[in-house]
């Protein structure tokens, strides 16, 4: 009795770490389809506030003035809601099939819960009248509930594709057609949210108190508590799980909260967006400086790179840079780290945990000055943000700054290398991973990987076929492969296809391709006749 209690109790534990290892990768993938459109978003409301800039002569033309603030209010209003944009983000992203029809039930629960939460909380008199901001509740598309911020959003999304991907594939026959599928999922969804908005009533005000606390705990600690933030989020990186640390920190009122022209805002990114654009800013949170986390990205990287060529081989120098300077402009310009990390993660992973308290360092630094610049997506977006601003933003002390590091990550980078002989590219060896494009060329008649096919050929065989297969994805840089025997995948192979690192867990690997992995993905998907789910 006693071994089968152990047997048992060994492979719950690793079904449940099973579990939670895949839960957690679907969702940081799925949360990034609405995390991406806000740079975008943020963008083209920096050419509002551009176009509003007293500093700007065209701004003093009335027509031109009007339009950029017609851009400016419009585009603002996305980061004033956020909820119902996470809502249908994350049902979207994390369905497996028809994910415009879970796109579109997640809007649909979206309003069910906040008419169901208002209409049970007006029956039991718990609606607050009068001024809201501290009361804990606020209006949601003008609809008073608990102020559950962009936590609302998440949950309704991830009820939302849970129920979408489980009942997708049920169908009925004749006249019981139309109730099966996505409407199926609807149905079942929607008294599901009902029961959610009940039990949210109830137990939200006490998760507000424990979101509270945290702000207050991270308030107190001050430039410490950013430090650790920022080393928490580059240190994260190799698991892919980053993105479940920074998204709830930057976007709800962890980070902050702050009232922008008379309008209450949750979250560091937001209260960052709404204050470029505006001269009427009332902070009640520690402010922009999570938003300078890009500082490592945009400079710190660049001087590990410096770093890593001075260190490479002589006979090996051209094959390095040939590495270095796509991974560089990757971090630089799109703020895509993990190709130029994962180029010495594996082979110096010293230098990694160096990176990440340098990082962590950098931003504790841009607190302590109390810089306020937007910093996360790297040089495109920081230039997009801070150049219409003019002088409110700190741009020029945050590029001194930024100059520091990268002499900083230079010098400790150059003598970690020197001193413990690290395996960084161009010094472990004749087999460097990429080529220059003189390389490529040479090799054109060689039996290597020369097309897009060949690649996607490869890295079928790499991960032990199609029948070793059970699905693929991808986030931003990686491609994300679950896989039926971790023991099937030759990395020997998959290190041909030109990835940056290879990353194993308990349902799978994640490849590391950079900004080209979505074509790479079509290119897999294809290879195995499978349908991309976008």
């Amino acid at each position: 009795m006693e071994r089968v209690l152990k047997k048992d109790n060994g492979l719950n534990f690793e079904s449940l770490k099973k579990t939670i290892t895949r839960l957690g990768t679907e969702f940081s993938k799925g949360i990034l389809v609405p995390v991406f459109t806000l740079p975008i978003v943020g963008m083209l409301l920096a050419v509002g506030v551009l176009l509003t800039n007293p500093s700007i002569p065209i701004s003093k033309i009335e027509w031109i003035n009007n339009f950029g603030v017609l851009t400016k209010d419009s585009l603002l209003s996305i980061f004033i809601n956020l909820s119902p944009v996470f809502a249908v983000g994350i049902a979207s992203g994390m369905a497996k099939r028809k994910k415009g029809d879970a796109g579109l039930s997640g809007i649909i629960l979206f309003f069910i819960f906040l008419y169901a939460m208002n209409s049970f909380m007006k029956i039991n008199n718990l609606l607050v009248t009068g001024d809201l901001r501290g009361s804990g509740q606020s209006l949601v598309l003008g609809v008073q509930v608990l102020d559950m911020g962009v936590f609302l959003g998440i949950i309704l999304g991830l009820v939302t594709s849970s129920l979408h991907n489980k009942f997708v594939e049920k169908e009925f026959d004749g006249a019981m057609r139309l109730y099966g599928s996505s409407n199926l999922a609807l149905l079942i969804g929607i008294p599901v949210v009902i029961m959610l908005s009940i039990f949210f009533t109830y137990t939200w005000p006490i998760i507000q108190l424990f979101i509270a606390k945290m702000t207050n705990t991270i308030v107190s600690t001050g430039v410490f508590g950013v430090g650790i933030y920022g080393f928490l989020e580059r240190v994260l990186i190799p698991t892919g799980l980053h993105h479940l640390l920074w998204v709830p920190v930057e976007l709800s009122s962890i980070s902050g909260t702050g009232v922008v022209d008379g309008q209450y805002l949750e979250g560091v990114r937001n209260i960052a967006m709404a204050e470029l654009s505006s001269s009427s800013v009332d902070r009640l949170g520690p402010g922009a400086v999570y938003l300078t986390k890009a500082m490592s990205k945009m400079f710190g990287l660049v001087g590990a790179a410096l770093a890593m060529y001075k260190c490479s081989n002589s006979d090996l120098k051209e094959k390095t840079k040939g590495i270095l300077i796509p991974a560089v402009g990757a971090a630089v310009l799109a703020g895509v780290t993990e190709p130029l990390e994962f180029s010495f993660l594996f082979t110096a992973p010293l230098l990694f945990v160096v990176h990440a308290i340098l990082a962590g360092l950098g931003m504790a630094v841009a607190a302590l000055l109390d810089l306020r610049v937007i910093a996360v997506s790297g040089g495109i977006e920081f230039l997009a943000m801070m150049l219409p601003a003019g002088s409110k933003g700190d741009t020029f002390k945050f590029i001194l700054l930024g100059l520091g590091q990268i002499g900083l990550y230079f010098g400790i980078f150059t003598l970690l290398i020197k001193k413990f002989n690290l395996k960084t590219p161009g010094r472990e060896g004749e087999d460097v991973k990429l080529y220059t494009k003189q390389d490529y060329k040479e090799k054109q008649s060689e039996t290597t990987i020369k097309t897009n096919s060949d690649k996607a050929k490869n890295i079928v065989l790499g991960l032990g076929g199609s029948e070793n297969i059970k699905s693929v994805t991808n986030c931003y840089s990686r491609l994300r492969v679950q896989v039926a025997n971790l023991n099937s995948i030759d990395e020997s192979i998959l290190n041909t296809t030109g990835c940056s690192g290879i990353v194993k867990n308990s349902e799978g690997v994640q490849i590391i391709y950079g900004l080209s992995v979505q074509k790479i993905k079509k290119e897999v998907c294809k290879e195995l006749n499978i349908k991309d789910e976008e």
